[in-house]
């Protein structure tokens, strides 16, 4: 059933389309709620969106002040830039014509105008806002768990096949066995010799997973056995751990401060659409 807001029509289809486009995300959020309370508050959702962006537009139609030529011109080259150039643009964008793209480009910049003179006169927030929140979320900002890692390495490819590559990591893991030294022994046979095979510090998502499913697994000092991964076989040394700590409040004071803002401009946004939904009529019909 369509629904009336402040008697414009909108149709269930506008309401199947928002759920669809919510509905990766939100189901991945929700993914442990029962299926139908999880449609059933999916649906609800995406209805509330609706209703609010046909207000805003209905907010944005009503604004007396004209968007000047300059600026939707700018934003017309923008858009059509970003699509590709002027042969694909309409088909991308899905529109007929090039007044109807500009008509849509018009009402953004509209709505865009409208929130933005929400959230006028807010305040950036304060050194001490700041500092209180890095004190109680400093659990958010903690320097991951880092390895030194040295390794000696062959690469398998069209000229070396997995055989010999870890034959030739054998002979070395056999120097090593014997007390030979680490570094000298990377020079002699890994494919990547350079500081003694030394990697230097990383945390995870640096390397392979193959790689740092070894090293993280390891106990300092301790060399592993021969293993494998995408790009060859490999023998690791772990040199030292360094584990989590806290990051210093500068390093994380202006990403925290832009938080802050806009979490700021979110909740101004949200008390002017809170006002525009109190003031609406809203029906099924």
């Amino acid at each position: 059933m369509a629904l009336m807001v402040n008697g414009e029509r909108v149709d269930d289809e506008a309401i199947r389309e928002e759920a669809e486009r919510m509905r990766p995300e939100y189901e991945q959020a929700f993914r442990d709620e029962a299926p139908k309370a999880r449609e059933a508050r999916l649906q609800e959702w995406a209805r509330e969106n609706v209703v609010e962006r046909t207000l805003l537009e209905q907010e944005a139609k009503a604004d007396p002040e004209p968007i000047e030529a300059k600026e939707l011109d700018g934003a017309l080259a923008q858009v059509r830039e970003q699509q590709g150039g002027e042969e694909t643009f309409y088909e991308q964008l899905g529109f007929a014509s090039a007044d109807e793209v500009r008509q849509r480009l018009e009402l953004r910049l509209r709505i865009d105008r409208i929130l933005a003179r929400a959230c006028e006169g807010l305040a950036p927030p304060a050194d001490e806002e700041v500092e209180r929140y890095y004190a109680e979320h400093k659990d958010e900002f903690l320097a991951p768990e880092q390895v030194h890692v040295a390794h000696v390495v062959k690469h398998v490819g069209a000229e070396v096949g997995p055989e010999a590559a870890r034959a030739e990591l054998e002979k070395a893991k056999a120097e090593l066995d014997g007390g030979a030294d680490f570094a000298e022994v990377a020079a002699k046979f890994s494919d990547c010799p350079d500081n003694g095979g030394d990697l230097g510090y990383f945390a995870r998502g640096q390397m392979v997973e193959e790689f740092e499913h070894i090293v993280f697994s390891m106990a300092v000092g301790k060399v592993s056995e021969i293993f494998p991964s995408r790009f060859g076989f490999h023998i690791a040394r772990l040199l030292d751990r360094k584990p989590p700590e806290p990051v210093a409040l500068d390093e994380v004071k202006e990403h925290i401060g832009e938080q802050l803002a806009n979490d700021a401009r979110n909740k101004a946004i949200e008390a002017y659409l809170n006002g525009l939904r109190m003031k609406a009529t809203v029906t099924e019909g």
